[in-house]
């Protein structure tokens, strides 16, 4: 991969990455506010097309980082770290899958709303789980 290759993929992983965590906070912080002033459901719909269309990003991109870069041993300080990380998106994962099954469960079911406390709690954890990956990135990056 030629390095401006490699520049302009780590540039759409960061990007990505702050589109995740400014999202994560922006959408917990409207529901624990006193809402979005329409149709909740609507409002967390429209945030989880644009989640995981950053997600794919995310996976492609991580993917292309990791062909650019090697993979490291896993008895490595890298490695170990890597795979801690790696551990907490899988974790991550599984909680976003989750958050978008009620969403989208419950909008199939014709609720134009949702208790905003509960949503508020989902995007309080997708926030702090994107927090926990951006700190285990820091460690990657500089050690």
């Amino acid at each position: 991969m030629s390095s401006v290759s490699a520049l302009l993929v780590r540039f759409a992983h960061v990007g990505g990455m702050a589109i995740l965590l400014g999202g994560a906070l922006f959408v917990w912080n409207a529901f624990r506010t006193g809402g979005v002033g329409y149709d909740s459901i609507r409002f967390a719909t429209h945030y989880e097309w644009v989640f995981w269309g950053t997600m794919a990003v995310m996976l492609v991109t991580g993917v292309g980082n990791m062909g650019e870069l090697g993979a490291p041993g896993p008895t490595t300080r890298w490695g170990s770290v890597l795979t801690v990380k790696l551990a907490v998106v899988a974790i991550f994962v599984v909680v976003s899958f989750v958050r978008t099954l009620v969403i989208y469960t419950t909008r199939r079911r014709g609720a134009s709303a949702i208790d905003e406390t509960r949503l508020s709690q989902f995007y309080l954890v997708t926030w702090v789980l994107v927090g926990l990956i951006v700190a285990l990135a820091e460690v990657l990056a500089h050690g």
